[in-house]
């Protein structure tokens, strides 16, 4: 009886080249396992053994060989199947971006100072009870209104601008003007600079550990020193971010001299949180059409945890996914562990090879805020995961393997009031790891071109700035971007396609080691039928890629010639939130241009015509 044989895939160089002829014509099948352009037909060449072959016997083994060739080199257009790194980073991607996400707020117009009635000339500025500022700098901010008649309107309004001194370096400040005789051009200040003195926790029935919450906000807090606003802010946010928790604090006048007590009241919030919905966000190959559903239980042990469940359902696809994390210390440092699965079935052309796979991940990480405060904020992070995928066709596991990936990342938002008020966010992760190939005729395959097996990096980043432009009128940008250092496994790839790129390709259309993407979008908030939340918008996206980091002889099956190309596309979209937590977001998207990626063919690389796409999405969060 012969040997079991192996699969490989047909090289320009092969004696097979004769037989391999599907290679070259554009209306043909490829299997992602092949690190090449994606033209390629998946050819089973007898020749190696075959890893955990199910099909004992060389005469049975060249049946299935011929049989998947045949089948595979038989489709009418050129499709890439997902395999388990694909199909996990979608999904991923589906379930940490927010499909809706809601418009910047306008900068609240300045207070219009009242100018009206008696007016005085004020020469002299006296400052009482400043100490953490130097008077000149205090007194400065008078100079507009000196010598030249004011209102008592203008006179407060002076004084108030000593409080944004104070915010600005950090302090707390309450500004007085005294009942005062100002006819000789001298005016009286009281400065009030707040101290510290202690926390006073309100009485309440929370599940929440109200001592545990008041020693997160007076973590920075230090009784009869000057009351830090950054320190204070960043406190109460903090308590606010425990799941579970909701703090509230109010300023007193405090049991020591000069001192101001900070009054918290700590209740819940509900225990139980989630959210349900569906979408047609899937690839063709496991189901466009998806269920998903999400459970949390916030604080369930009064100390700020989290516990969630999350799982996604399509025709051939299904993911299951917990996470548990909890505070370490009372400055917002959080360990999290996480775990999560995904088993797939390709359907359609793929059908009849009976192809799956699956992915196993666990990860572990730690978040730590750098800074925490209403207008500005930046996180800390780092990931260790370890992942663990397979594929499998015809009973005969194709890939087996395993990734250990380290991701540091910064993560941050910031609001300002350039041009009527805007928001800003971005990412930037460092990632690295290494890629290990468990079976032989794998290895053997990679050895002689994309090199996978090993250590790999990549930098990726992200960035948004929504701008308002008049009450009802914002623009909208997000650029995202990947910048590999070596050939990736697919499940560390980037692509353009699908609803969260550009919109008018299918999932996964035009992965590669590095990439872009530039979405612009305009959005008008609509008040058709008194309908608040409902926001229309034209978009239009653009993207370019980079396949392969570094390139090897016989890659570019299809002779296209094109490692690097770019895709377009605009379209119109209308999206609903309602406050009590339903949403709804509809797009309608259509390609600009070709597609370099199809060769000469009118398909994209999932075997769908190219044209207009339509994406969407709805759900109920509770």
């Amino acid at each position: 009886m012969g040997k079991p044989r192996a699969p490989t895939y047909g090289s320009p160089h092969s004696p097979m080249r004769r037989e391999q002829q599907c290679l070259r014509m554009p209306a043909k099948a490829s299997y992602p396992t092949t690190p090449l352009h994606g033209r390629q037909c998946r050819v089973w060449q007898p020749g190696t053994a075959m890893p955990n072959n199910r099909h004992p016997g060389g005469a049975s083994s060249r049946w299935i060989s011929a049989f998947a060739s045949a089948v595979l080199c038989s489709t009418a257009y050129a499709q890439i199947a997902p395999d388990a790194g694909q199909i996990q980073r979608q999904i991923e991607q589906e379930l940490r971006t927010p499909d809706i996400q809601q418009p910047p707020k306008a900068v609240a117009p300045e207070t219009v100072v009242d100018t009206s009635g008696p007016q005085v000339v004020i020469r002299r500025i006296e400052l009482e009870g400043a100490s953490l500022i130097p008077h000149d700098q205090l007194i400065r901010q008078f100079e507009p209104y000196l010598n030249r008649p004011i209102s008592l309107g203008e006179l407060q309004a002076a004084a108030q601008t000593l409080v944004g001194v104070y915010r600005e370096r950090g302090w707390f400040v309450r500004v007085q003007l005294p009942e005062q005789d100002v006819s000789d051009g001298t005016l009286r200040v009281r400065v009030i600079e707040g101290h510290f003195g202690r926390i006073d926790l309100q009485p309440g029935d929370s599940r929440a550990n109200a001592e545990f919450v008041a020693n997160t906000v007076g973590r920075h807090l230090e009784a009869g020193q000057p009351y830090s606003l950054a320190a204070l802010e960043r406190g109460l946010l903090l308590a606010n971010d425990l799941p579970g928790v909701r703090a509230d604090g109010t300023l007193r006048a405090g049991q020591a001299q000069g001192t101001s007590d900070l009054a918290l009241r700590v209740s819940d919030t509900p225990l139980i949180s989630g959210a349900l919905g569906a979408s047609n966000y899937g690839n063709r190959f496991t189901g466009r059409g998806q269920g998903f559903a999400s459970l949390a239980l916030n604080g369930p042990s009064g100390y700020g945890d989290r516990l969630q469940l999350s799982g996604l359902l399509a025709e051939h696809l299904d993911y299951l996914g917990a996470d548990y994390s909890l505070p370490l210390g009372h400055d917002g440092l959080r360990a999290r562990l996480g775990y999560s699965q995904v088993h797939y079935r390709l359907g359609k052309d793929f059908a009849i090879l009976d192809s799956k796979g699956e992915t196993r991940t666990v990860r572990a990480g730690l978040d730590y805020p750098l800074l925490r405060s209403s207008q500005h904020n930046l996180w800390l992070g780092l990931e260790q995961a370890q992942a663990r995928q397979e594929d499998e066709t015809l009973g005969i596991t194709l890939r087996e393997r395993r990734l250990a990936t380290t991701t540091l990342e910064l993560r941050g938002d910031a609001r300002d009031a350039w041009g009527g008020g805007g928001l800003n966010s971005g990412r930037l992760a460092l990632s690295g790891g290494r890629a290990d190939l468990r079976l032989a005729a794998d290895r053997a395959q990679d050895a002689g071109g994309a090199g996978i097996d090993g250590d790999f990096a990549h930098l990726r980043l992200d960035l948004r700035r929504d701008q308002v432009l008049a009450p009802s009128l914002y623009l909208r940008g997000r650029f995202s971007s990947q910048l590999a250092f070596d050939n990736l496994d697919s499940s560390q790839q980037f692509s353009l396609g699908g609803p969260y790129g550009v919109r008018g390709y299918p999932v996964n259309e035009a992965s590669g080691d590095s990439g872009a993407l530039l979405q612009l979008e305009l959005h008008s908030l609509l008040p058709w039928a008194g309908i608040p939340g409902l926001d229309g918008y034209a978009f239009l996206d653009g993207g370019v890629i980079r396949q392969r980091h570094t390139t090897w002889q016989g890659w570019d099956t299809a002779d296209s010639g094109r490692n690097s190309y770019a895709l377009y596309a605009a379209g119109l979209g209308l999206s609903w939130s309602h406050p009590r937590g339903f949403a709804i977001n509809g797009v309608l998207a259509t390609p600009l241009g070709n597609n370099p990626g199809s060769g000469e063919s009118d398909h994209d690389q999932d075997g769908t015509r190219s044209g207009p796409r339509a994406w969407l999405s709805l759900s109920q969060a509770f």
